[in-house]
């Protein structure tokens, strides 16, 4: 738990660099930079930790079937944060959740009972924080209703194939840089057909530090992650990364002064109650 909690944090502090790095930045842009020094970073240590390390074809094939599913997954939630349909991502983030939970119910006999006071505290947290945010105003079309279900079905799946990749004994290292290679590639070949958008050597040399700092933040918050994930599963990880927004929304006061609303501090109590380890 501890290393889901660290990866948090991280990840939360990741969302405060995106937010400031956005106004001067394209997404696309800035997730295929980030991108390259991620994997570049993950290469070298391979190459200094692990060069005697191998693998076959199947194992190959399963860490690359998971990473492309969590690169697919990420561009998709990239075209919602574009429209600002932002609540609508955790709304389907429970129903991933769901998923999860009936994956490893039926199919790998993960008794779930035990946990249920906790998953629900968590839950009704998120629910809470969910009601106090939501835009009655916003609505989104069909198409993002399709992106949000491929986002989380993949997001799922990618989580559920890296969890048994993990409990294989599959270092992290390697999933992240299949993983980053990945994203960078699809980052790249977007970048390609929208390089009339905007002035890519400008930003190359305008974000070098800011995407930099980025990738080592999300290089750490990864590596906590899939550590994380080895230990517990995909369901308790899931539920725990129900407090993502909430810590956001905490960096975001610190960084940029903003308030944060009582329900908010409440939601926030709630799910850290839910995320007590003696209620797992």
């Amino acid at each position: 738990m501890f290393y889901i909690v660290i990866a948090i944090i991280l990840f939360s502090f990741n969302n405060v660099l995106w937010k400031k790095n956005l106004k001067k930045s394209n997404i696309f842009f800035l997730i295929t930079y980030r991108a390259f020094f991620t994997s570049s970073f993950a290469l070298l240590l391979i190459v200094f930790f692990y060069s005697n390390k191998s693998f076959n074809l199947d194992d190959f094939i399963r860490i690359t079937s998971g990473s492309a599913l969590g690169a697919i997954g990420l561009f998709c939630m990239l075209n919602i944060i574009k429209n600002k349909s932002l609540q609508w991502i955790g709304i389907y983030n429970l129903l991933g959740i769901i998923f999860t939970a009936i994956y490893l119910w039926y199919f790998e006999k993960i008794h779930i009972a035990k946990t249920l006071i906790g998953f629900s505290i968590t839950i009704f947290g998120f629910i809470l924080y969910l009601s106090s945010n939501l835009n009655v105003k916003m609505r989104i079309t069909i198409k993002h209703h399709v992106l949000l279900l491929v986002m989380v079905l993949c997001f799922t799946s990618s989580s559920i194939i890296h969890w048994k990749n993990l409990i294989n004994e599959i270092p992290p290292i390697f999933i992240i840089v299949n993983q980053e290679l990945l994203v960078f590639i699809l980052g790249f070949i977007i970048l390609i057909y929208k390089r009339n958008d905007f002035k890519i050597q400008s930003l190359l040399k305008d974000q070098f530090y800011a995407v930099l700092v980025m990738s080592g933040v999300i290089f750490f918050a990864l590596a906590c992650s899939f550590i994380g994930l080895k230990i517990v599963n995909p369901l308790i990880s899931g539920i725990v990364f129900l407090a993502n927004p909430l810590t956001t929304i905490v960096f975001s006061a610190y960084f940029f002064k903003e308030t944060i609303s009582i329900k908010n501090w409440l939601a926030i109590t709630i799910i850290s109650i839910g995320a007590c380890p003696r209620l797992r």
